[in-house]
């Protein structure tokens, strides 16, 4: 089953749960972004409390891919301090799992996040771990008809064969497309979206920091543009990002109507604009 389509969502209306993942997740406060009810695969904000020390998990049976918001995490004999990317293929070792004084943590797990404390079959080797101020901005790839956007972006991590890429990506203040008009756009593959900073003004409303979106695929989308800039995480999955434009120029504004594409266990969150002073 796949995920619906939800864009876009604020995480400042959804509520912390506990006890929604399996153990050892069971003890750390969550809000779901989006979900696979039947493979489990779901991306979320996990907040772990200090002392957080989970025991006898070796590792993970779906993939863990994360961003330090707040605090630090550590596993292994690796610390994940703020603004530090992880990914974890499903079987990495998890042991001296813990989080001393605590975390927040953007997460995305392929599958329902079992723990398992057996010895590893195959044990993988495509771990990564990031510090995104180790990175430099790039421009290389980006589609030259969105130059009015002044995008560079960090690729963290980019699976060729599947298509599957994670990025952080970053567009400049007061950008709009040349006479405020551009075509919409698609693409072939799905594209997520957790803006961290700043606002994104498309047809659907205005995002500011906290929102969140899960775009199947070839949904048609845009023009965008920023008043202030913005600082977002991307993944593209299940197929290769490629951007397909329509024909028509639309009309691009600052001040969009509030109008998101929302399942309905969520159109009650995304009924108004939200704004909050905190980002998540």
């Amino acid at each position: 089953m796949a995920r619906p389509h939800i864009e876009f969502i604020h995480a400042q209306a959804l509520e912390w749960q506990s006890g929604v993942l399996p153990a050892p997740f069971d003890t750390v406060e969550c809000k779901i972004l989006s979900l696979d009810k039947e493979t489990g695969a779901c991306s979320t904000l996990l907040r772990y409390p200090k002392g957080w020390s989970p025991s006898g998990v070796n590792y993970l049976s779906a993939d863990h891919e994360f961003l330090v918001l707040e605090g630090s995490i550590a596993i292994g004999s690796q610390r994940h301090n703020f603004d530090h990317y992880g990914y974890l293929p499903a079987g990495t070792q998890h042991n001296n799992w813990c989080s001393e004084g605590g975390a927040v943590t953007l997460t995305f797990f392929s599958a329902s996040p079992e723990a398992s404390t057996g010895s590893q079959i195959d044990p993988p080797t495509a771990a990564r771990h990031i510090s995104l101020h180790d990175m430099k901005w790039s421009s290389v790839d980006v589609d030259p008809d969105l130059d009015f956007l002044r995008i560079a972006h960090k690729v963290l991590r980019n699976d060729e064969d599947k298509g599957e890429k994670t990025m952080i990506l970053n567009c400049g203040a007061q950008s709009h497309p040349e006479d405020w008009k551009e075509a919409a756009l698609s693409h072939p593959c799905v594209e997520e979206m957790f803006l961290l900073s700043g606002d994104i003004l498309g047809e659907r409303g205005t995002m500011h920091a906290g929102s969140y979106f899960w775009r199947p695929p070839n949904i048609w989308h845009g023009p965008f543009g920023s008043r202030n800039g913005n600082l977002c995480l991307i993944r593209f999955m299940e197929g290769h990002h490629v951007n397909k434009w329509g024909d028509e120029k639309l009309p691009f504004t600052l001040t969009p109507e509030h109008k998101p594409d929302l399942p309905d266990s969520l159109v009650h969150h995304g009924k108004e604009p939200f704004t909050a002073p905190t980002p998540y």
